[in-house]
C-alpha cells in the first residue's frame, strides 16, 4: 500500500498576497517560491478569516473560529478537549513536528500543551530574529545563534532527518513558522538589503504623507522575504535530498497580510498616531486579510496551474486531512477543497460555504493586546469577488462596503450611497447566513466588562494578567 503523503507546511508572519513574485510583484524576488508555484498550484483568493497571530493559528490547530477554540485575541490559549490537525495525523501513524512560532501558550511545553506535537521548538519571548532561544517541548530555553529563520529552518530540517530515521514507513506532518516580515523591518542578513526605497512601488492608498516613510520600510520588508525565499529554497532542497519530494505535500502561505501605511495604518509602536490606526493587520482591508498560498503535490497537483476558488484559514484542517485520506474529526467548521487542488470545483454545501461557495467569513473578535479599546474593534465580515463588506459590533465604525471590481484599492465606501443599497443588502445577507451556520455569538452572547465575548477562555499567561478575568 502506498504511504499517505508527508505534508511541509510553511508559513510566514505579515505577508501580504502581493508581496510575491508569483503574484505579479516585479520588485521583490523571491526566486524559490516562484519556482514551486510553477511547480504547483498558486491560490489567488485565499483569506485569513481573523487576520491576528494567535486566533489564525489557533484555527489552523483545530479547524474552529474562535468562539469555539476560545483564543479570541492574542492572549489566550486553545481549548485542550478538541480534536486537532496534528492529533488528527497522529493517530492516523504521523509524525508531528511544529518549528518557530507557536503563539498559542507559554513554554516549557508539556505533552497537553503540545495539542498533538510530538515535537515542538517553540520560539521564545524577545525582540527582534537574531540570537533568540527556543523550548522544545519541555527543555529550554536554549539560545541559538543567528537570524531566526535560518535557525529554524536548521531545526525543521534535523526533524525530518530525525523522522526519517527513525521512522521510514511513516509519514510526518512539519509546520514551520517563521516570524518575519512581521515588523521590526529591518531584522534580516545584510546580504538581502537590495532593495532601493525609489523602486518600491506604493498604492494610491497610502496617503501622501506616508509615502516616503512606506518606501523605506517596505524596502525592508522585502528584504525580509527575500530571506524567507532563501530558506524555502533549504528546505526545498533537503526534500530532494531526502528522497521525498514526489510524496510531499508542500504549502507556503502566511498568518495575514500587512497595511504598511496603506489607509494610513502603521504599528502599534507609532505612537504618533492615533491608538485606532496603530493596526498593520485585523481590519477588513485587502491588506490585511489577503495572503498568498502556493502547494506542490507532484502525485496530484499538475504544475503551473492556478487557482481562483474562495477559501480560508478555517478551510486547511479539513482539506490537509483529505488529502492526507485521514477522517475529519466532528466539529470542523470548514471545507475540505482538496479537490480543488486535484482540478475539481469546490464544495458548495450550504453547511460549509452559507455565503456561498466564492466567499470567505472574516472576524476581529476583540480589542488587542489585550485591552486597547481605541483599536480596530470587533467586527464581522464577507469577502466575495465582487465586494467587502464588514459592520462592527457597537457600528462604531459604520458598515463598509468596497466595490473590489471598480475599486480595488478601496478608497471609496459605498455603504451610504443610494445606488449601492442592492449590494449592501445581498452582503448583509450573505453576513447572517455565515453567522447562523456558524452559530457565531457576535450579535448575542454575553459580554464581559471589556466588551469581549465571555466564552470561558483562559490566559495563555495567566500571571501576566493578574485580576483580569477572562473577558
Amino acid at each position: 500500500m502506498k504511504q499517505r503523503p508527508n505534508i511541509l507546511f510553511v508559513f510566514s508572519d505579515q505577508q501580504r498576497y502581493s508581496a510575491l513574485g508569483a503574484n505579479g510583484n516585479r520588485v521583490v524576488q523571491t526566486p524559490a517560491l516562484d519556482r514551486l508555484a510553477g511547480e504547483g498550484m498558486a491560490c489567488d483568493n485565499m483569506f485569513s478569516n481573523h487576520p491576528l497571530c494567535s486566533p489564525y493559528r489557533a484555527i489552523l490547530l483545530t479547524g474552529r473560529y474562535g468562539w469555539q477554540n476560545l483564543v479570541i485575541d492574542n492572549e489566550y490559549r486553545p481549548r485542550r478537549d478538541i480534536p486537532t490537525l496534528p492529533g488528527a495525523l497522529r493517530e492516523r501513524g504521523y509524525g508531528t513536528g511544529h518549528v518557530g512560532t507557536f503563539h498559542l501558550g507559554k513554554g516549557p511545553y508539556a505533552e497537553a500543551d503540545r495539542y498533538g506535537l510530538d515535537y515542538l521548538a517553540a520560539l521564545h519571548g524577545g525582540r527582534g530574529y537574531f540570537d533568540r532561544s527556543y523550548y522544545e517541548n519541555e527543555s529550554g530555553p536554549t539560545f541559538f545563534d543567528g537570524w531566526a529563520p535560518e535557525v529554524e529552518t536548521d531545526l525543521a530540517i534535523r526533524f525530518m532527518a530525525r523522522h526519517l530515521d527513525a521512522r521510514p514507513d511513516d509519514p510526518f506532518a512539519l509546520f514551520v513558522s517563521w516570524r518575519p516580515p512581521h515588523w521590526p523591518y529591518a531584522q534580516y542578513p545584510p546580504e538581502h538589503a537590495i532593495y532601493n526605497p525609489a523602486d518600491v512601488d506604493v498604492p494610491d492608498n497610502v496617503p501622501p504623507q506616508m509615502v516616503d516613510f512606506a518606501r523605506r520600510e517596505i524596502a525592508d520588508y522585502y528584504g525580509c522575504c527575500t530571506g524567507l525565499d532563501a530558506q524555502m529554497a533549504r528546505l526545498l532542497d533537503a526534500l530532494n535530498r531526502f528522497g521525498i519530494r514526489d510524496n510531499t505535500i508542500v504549502c507556503y502561505t502566511s498568518d495575514h497580510g500587512d497595511h504598511l501605511s496603506s489607509h494610513g495604518y502603521g504599528k502599534p509602536s507609532d505612537h504618533w498616531l492615533h491608538e485606532s490606526m496603530r493596526a498593520s493587520k485585523a481590519t477588513p482591508y485587502e491588506e490585511s486579510i489577503h495572503v498568498p498560498f502556493i502547494v506542490r503535490w507532484p502525485d496530484a497537483i499538475p504544475a503551473g496551474v492556478r487557482s481562483r476558488a474562495f477559501f480560508g484559514a478555517i478551510d486547511l484542517v479539513p482539506t490537509l486531512l483529505g488529502a492526507c485520506d485521514v477522517p475529519l474529526p466532528e466539529g470542523l467548521q470548514g471545507r475540505d477543497i482538496s479537490g480543488v487542488w486535484r482540478g475539481r470545483d469546490a464544495p458548495t454545501d450550504a453547511e460549509h460555504a452559507p455565503g456561498g461557495s466564492e466567499s470567505v467569513y472574516l472576524q476581529n473578535m476583540a480589542h488587542g493586546w489585550p485591552n486597547r479599546e481605541g483599536w480596530v474593534g470587533r467586527w464581522r465580515g464577507v469577502r466575495t469577488e465582487s465586494y467587502t463588506y464588514a459592520r462592527w459590533y457597537a457600528n462604531e465604525r459604520g458598515p463598509w462596503l468596497f466595490d473590489r471590481s471598480a475599486d480595488p484599492l478601496e478608497m471609496v465606501n459605498l455603504a451610504d450611497a443610494a445606488e449601492a443599497r442592492p449590494a449592501l443588502e445581498e452582503m448583509e445577507e450573505r453576513l447572517h447566513r455565515w453567522m447562523e451556520a456558524t452559530r457565531d455569538p457576535f450579535e448575542y452572547g454575553k459580554r464581559g466588562a471589556r466588551g469581549f465575548l465571555d466564552l470561558g477562555q483562559v490566559f495563555a499567561d495567566p500571571d501576566k494578567y493578574p485580576g483580569w478575568g477572562v473577558a
